[in-house]
């Protein structure tokens, strides 16, 4: 008898055990969703620089690392001066084409170099360069090289003066920022340009990204800077220049997004060595393009469009692998697949305005930026300020892949309209998912030769979306009878494969193929 009620009270222990981690991976599961699956954590802001004169205006932001552990930032600071300099010639402010109220020829302007060497707690000023250009020095690209010299790039388009031209927009310091030397020509006169990124690579290279149009004045090709011709498809380029010698030389400037509108623009460098680099949704057409680092040069790829996403202007790709990014007085965002897809990062402040974003040798992110907007001076109370945070990935999304095969039918040498689509997660297959197929037939609604239109535009367009469930192969089978019995050897159809395409299962990445276009009548013996 005492057996018997030890044995039930063994098997009821097993049963409330058993219940007890049932409703325990229930519960994981209902969370797990709702968890993020990156979050910022450790948040910190901190006010970096706030000019001690009224009204405070101390803006447009660079922020760059040191070879030794330490971080420098660079602003320009407006303040009131006594007797003021003399007021730029109508015809230079006409020609500039700035609103009322941006006219900064009767101010001082000064570049302030400030240094930290205890992981951005405390910063000093190490130099205060006068400057004379209107409305900015633009001083956002720079550097500290590897053998102790500062590089800053200026829009020296913006100058006071008829020193020099456009094209001159390098300056070099030897001596921590005190005194500035400026640089031979990187640009032909005929040009004005926008220095907006200057990073240093796992190997030394330095690179360049500089925006440029061609120079306006009054007897320039453009009038006015705010001129464009009529049949340029785009007035304004984005270009790199490369140096392999601390910026001594350089080569360029290679020519990314090009048709497309884009004055600012991010970059990484990705673990092959190869650079990402993005067109944010300032602008009409985000995106982004990888630049490939070969024997003979740069290669660009093709720009790859980031339809119904919101593309941040300052980027990073930290050690885990994952870009993080901030949009001004906006969002921070992150990334786990090259920038393909945006999602907005949980517990992450505001972003300030025209921000610029590193990661620190302990893992934090930094990010610096002003805050206010594009002011005119003395319409805010501007400072400089930081954003410290860790980044704490909570779960990895899996890497996927489609491979789309047309189907052969050996016993009558041709091939069918119909399709098999592999779908693997870390190159094993993955079972019991949905993948979509869209197919469009020529010259039918949302055809498009050359993908010149939005996938999502072409779809609203006519085609029609097949959905079917992979097998324990990862295989999920579709078939497109309807082109069965064409004749016409010229009849094709435009079809392309996806699986996660909204995101719905945040365990795995999303996958689609390239575009193929078939024709509906395709033998394997081909006559002779």
């Amino acid at each position: 008898m005492k057996a018997l009620l030890d044995c039930r009270r063994w098997f009821s222990w097993c049963l409330t055990l058993c219940l007890a981690l049932m409703l325990g991976h229930a519960t994981l599961a209902a969370q797990a969703p709702h968890a993020p699956a990156v979050q910022a954590i450790n948040v910190e802001t901190r006010e970096v620089y706030r000019s001690s004169k009224k009204p405070a205006y101390t803006s447009w932001v660079s922020l760059f690392p040191g070879q030794a552990g330490e971080w420098y930032l660079s602003c320009e600071e407006v303040t009131k001066s006594d007797p003021p300099p003399p007021r730029s010639s109508l015809d230079h402010w006409y020609r500039m084409g700035l609103p009322d109220g941006y006219d900064k020829s009767t101010l001082r302007m000064e570049v302030v170099l400030l240094e930290s060497g205890d992981r951005c707690s405390t910063w000093k000023v190490l130099s205060r360069w006068p400057c004379r250009f209107q409305h900015s020095a633009g001083s956002f690209a720079a550097v500290k090289t590897r053998d102790g010299r500062f590089l800053r790039g200026v829009w020296s388009g913006y100058r006071l003066d008829d020193a020099g031209h456009p094209g001159e927009i390098l300056y070099e310091s030897r001596d921590r920022g005190k005194s500035w030397k400026k640089l031979p020509a990187l640009l032909d006169k005929r040009f004005v340009a926008y220095p907006h990124r200057m990073k240093q690579l796992r190997d030394g290279t330095i690179v360049l990204a500089v925006p440029y149009h061609a120079a306006w004045g009054r007897d320039a090709e453009l009038p006015l800077r705010t001129s464009m011709r009529l049949e340029a498809q785009n007035e304004m380029q984005m270009g790199i220049y490369m140096s392999s010698d601390e910026g001594r030389t350089w080569q360029g400037p290679t020519i990314i997004f090009p048709g497309h509108v884009v004055s600012e623009t991010d970059f990484v460098e990705l673990p092959s060595g190869d650079l990402l680099f993005l067109n944010n949704s300032i602008f009409a057409q985000p995106g982004r393009q990888i630049v490939y680092r070969t024997k003979q040069g740069l290669l660009p790829g093709p720009m790859l469009r980031c339809v119904g996403q919101k593309i941040p202007e300052a980027v990073v790709l930290t050690r885990d692998g994952i870009l993080v990014g901030g949009m001004r007085n906006g969002d921070y965002s992150w990334s786990d697949d090259e920038g393909q897809t945006w999602q907005q990062l949980a517990g992450s402040p505001a972003c300030g305005y025209q921000p610029m974003i590193r990661q620190m040798d302990d893992g934090r992110i930094l990010c610096a930026w002003h805050r206010g907007a594009d002011d005119a001076f003395a319409k805010a109370d501007q400072f400089v300020g930081l954003h410290l945070f860790r980044l704490k990935v909570n779960r990895r999304t899996v890497e996927t892949r489609l491979r789309l095969e047309r189907d052969y039918d050996a016993r009558k040498d041709r091939y069918r309209n119909a399709y098999t689509v592999t779908l693997t997660a870390d190159g094993r297959p993955l079972p019991k998912k949905t993948v979509e197929l869209w197919v469009v037939a020529r010259d039918k609604p949302g055809y498009d030769s050359w993908c010149h239109v939005p996938i999502g535009e072409r779809m609203k367009r006519g085609g029609k979306l097949l959905r079917a469930l992979t097998n324990p192969a990862g295989r999920a089978h579709f078939v497109l009878p309807e082109f069965d019995g064409e004749t016409n050897p010229h009849a094709s159809y435009q079809l392309f494969a996806r699986f996660n395409a909204d995101r719905s299962d945040q365990h795995y990445k999303p996958a689609t193929t390239p575009q193929c276009e078939f024709y509906a009548v395709s033998h394997g013996n081909r006559p002779q």
